[in-house]
């Protein structure tokens, strides 16, 4: 089995987050600059997931406040790596880059098997669209 490395995001890995994020049916991150654009906003915090024989396999992304609050924003492993290890990897990663305390995140609830493997408290939340009628 290939060696699995979580490093933190480099501009030069953006084409690559786009390519993932379009296996994994994501539309809003297909595009290269895009993604730079959200790895590098004020509070982000961005880990890949490099496999040595098949380039990147996953990233993560997090915003915080860099004390008490996070909020895990985007999650990928590519399909056929998933189950390996490398989703827990990136998401502690993440987190503990973030410098937080906690961290919040929103599913669909297919991952609710992976998340529920962490300590956690389950919340009801909401995704709010403000101005957007068709949300």
């Amino acid at each position: 089995m290939a060696t699995v490395e979580v490093l933190p995001f480099e501009d030069a890995h953006a084409r690559d987050v786009a390519r993932l994020a379009t296996t994994v049916q994501w539309p809003s991150l297909t595009d290269p600059e895009v993604v730079a654009r959200v790895c590098a906003a004020p509070g982000s915090v961005s880990y890949v997931a490099r496999d040595e024989d098949a380039g990147l396999v996953g990233w993560a992304q997090a915003l915080t406040d860099g004390v008490l609050q996070a909020h895990l924003s985007f999650l990928a492993v590519h399909p056929g790596h998933r189950r390996r290890g490398i989703g827990r990897l990136l998401t502690v990663a993440t987190f503990q880059a973030t410098g937080a305390k906690r961290v919040d995140l929103v599913t669909d609830g297919a991952a609710d098997g992976f998340y529920g493997t962490f300590p956690h408290r389950r919340l009801a939340g909401y995704r709010l669209y403000p101005g957007d009628p068709e949300a």
